[in-house]
């Protein structure tokens, strides 16, 4: 009888843990403590990537940044939906980003990579706007006339 005692405890009528026992606890999403305590702090380190691809004269990527801050793109995406005092310093940098591409659409040379970029990344477009107007015309000549069939003759010679 204590064995089964024992096995009841901590938990509900449902059998479910309650909230004191240790497997409630353990289950329990803790959590980790963000990677940046401040958002300035992630700006700061956003900021540390452009200098430092200026002087190795390595391309700015999101991925690039991303792992230079030690983000992954799940990581970027949760800061952004889950702090909101993250939003706007994460939406600038992402702007700074935006803007080194849209820059390389006027160098010389290759423009595909920042063309893809600014299409999927930037949710550039490529699109035509063609304005059409429609307009439905009545028209009205008085009277409907009728037409009334008169038997015609044949005058071919033959009878049938």
């Amino acid at each position: 009888m204590s064995n089964s005692m024992e096995a009841n405890e901590g938990r509900d009528e449902k059998g479910r843990f309650t909230e004191k026992n240790l497997w409630s606890i353990a289950r329990k999403r803790v959590g980790q403590p963000k990677k940046y305590p401040t958002p300035e702090e992630l700006a700061f380190t956003a900021l540390e990537y452009f200098d430092w691809c200026a002087a190795t004269k390595n391309k700015i990527t999101m991925a690039g940044l991303r792992v230079y801050v030690n983000f992954s793109r799940q990581d970027w995406l949760n800061y952004k939906t889950n702090y909101p005092d993250y939003f706007d310093t994460m939406n600038t940098i992402e702007l700074l980003l935006e803007a080194e591409w849209e820059a390389k659409l006027g160098w010389a040379g290759s423009t595909q990579g920042a063309i893809f970029w600014l299409k999927n990344k930037a949710q550039w477009r490529d699109e035509t706007t063609q304005h059409q107007t429609l307009t439905n015309v009545t028209a009205s000549f008085g009277n409907t006339l009728q037409s009334a069939q008169q038997p015609t003759e044949d005058t071919s010679g033959d009878k049938q």
